[in-house]
């Protein structure tokens, strides 16, 4: 983990209040600088306080050239042991976008097999296989304003992908929040009106949290098919599985927590996360896997990392950091869900409240295959759905 961020807390600092006038926001909030909205403030928060120096010399020394571009992913916070603070790991990438003749060239040789042989002219191909080729910026100290403070990450590692774990007083936290949400935003120079932003979720210590796989579970991809798998992935505009957004809706309200674990990319995050929020599914958060810079194998093998490997870690990170919460996995038969899932529930049986596996395989309940992967789960604590409308109304 990198080493914790440093506060840059130089400089005068702004007070608002709860009246304080739409001219006040557009001058003094660090959100709003960048192009984003104030968050709202009621008269029972506290008063928000805005480093305005700190931002306005973040912003001088930022290292965001013009032509590069900074993706910063949807993060959860969760309170210190003492309930003061909120901890959270922050995490991005900073990147240059490739010429189009350049993904046209290499990136289809490299990757197009089993896409399309008119796939060179097309913007689904084009758009999602050219953030496989981006120049990804080295060591790179991108600097946020979270709450009215500055935070400088650690330098970009090769691949442009940074990341730090940070602390935020609740204070701050409760000033700034909207609808148990605050936004971050990068910090670009002066001149550049460009706006690169993000939520961290506000999660409390106990709770219900979903945990849910991706790639046929929330989203068609037909994984047991690899020329589909490809298809679906590169040359296809994003298809929702029917259902589940309502599902997961009704199962999510206040205080909940949705956190998709998936082995696809982050290259993907782009039109992956698109997809959930034109499907309506709740605000959520993502774990998804990192691809070392220039590593462009086959389309095919991109895709096909083994999910015992890269899931059960991640997911047992998400129980460690917060062990009263109620938690639901839910997934699907196409790959390894089942063993997954069984895996984390015998390690973490007084957290995991339910199971629940869409069926794209056409296996039976009572196929060896289950009885293997929930070996030792008491039988009322996994169920098999083909059809989202018939999940229960609450987990």
């Amino acid at each position: 983990m990198e080493a914790r961020t440093r506060l840059l807390a130089l400089g005068m600092t702004i007070t608002l209040g709860c009246s304080h006038s739409a001219t006040t926001a557009e001058t003094t909030d660090p959100l709003a600088a960048n192009g984003s909205s104030t968050p709202s403030v009621t008269p029972d928060t506290p008063a928000r306080t805005v480093d305005a120096a700190a931002i306005e010399n973040a912003r001088k020394r930022s290292p965001i050239k013009s032509d590069e571009v900074v993706a910063l992913f949807p993060s959860y916070a969760r309170r210190s042991a003492d309930g003061t603070r909120w901890q959270f790991e922050l995490h991005g990438w900073i990147y240059e976008p490739e010429e189009d003749d350049i993904v046209r060239g290499k990136a289809l040789d490299e990757i197009a097999e089993g896409l399309p042989t008119d796939a060179a002219s097309s913007p689904i191909v084009r758009s999602r296989l050219a953030m496989f080729l981006v120049d990804n910026e080295r060591g790179k100290e991108v600097s946020v304003t979270i709450a009215g403070k500055v935070f400088q990450l650690p330098s970009s590692a090769e691949d442009g992908h940074f990341s730090s774990e940070i602390e935020l007083d609740d204070v701050d936290a409760r000033a700034w929040a909207n609808k148990g949400m605050l936004e971050v935003a990068a910090l670009t120079r002066p001149s550049d009106t460009r706006s690169f932003t993000t939520k961290l979720m506000l999660v409390e210590p106990e709770g219900l949290t979903v945990i849910s796989d991706v790639d046929d579970t929330i989203k068609i991809s037909e994984v047991t098919n690899k020329t589909q798998l490809v298809k679906r992935t590169f040359a296809m505009p994003f298809e929702a599985v029917p259902g589940m957004a309502s599902a997961y809706s009704r199962w999510l309200g206040e205080g909940t927590h949705l956190h998709f674990v998936s082995s696809s990319p982050w290259q993907l995050f782009k039109p992956l996360s698109s997809l959930v929020e034109e499907s309506g599914f709740p605000p959520c958060t993502y774990d998804l896997k990192r691809i070392r810079p220039r590593s462009v194998p086959k389309a095919a093998a991109l895709l096909l990392t083994d999910p015992l490997e890269t899931k059960p870690p991640a997911i047992l990170a998400l129980l460690d950091r917060f062990p009263k919460r109620r938690v639901v996995l839910v997934g699907d038969s196409g790959e390894k869900d089942p063993e997954v899932y069984g895996l984390v529930a015998r390690q973490r049986a007084s957290q995991i409240a339910r199971i629940y596996i869409r069926d794209v395989t056409g296996e039976a309940r009572t196929a060896d295959r289950y009885a293997r992967a929930f070996d030792g789960i008491a039988g009322d604590k996994w169920a098999i759905f083909t059809d989202a409308n018939a999940l229960p109304p609450s987990p």
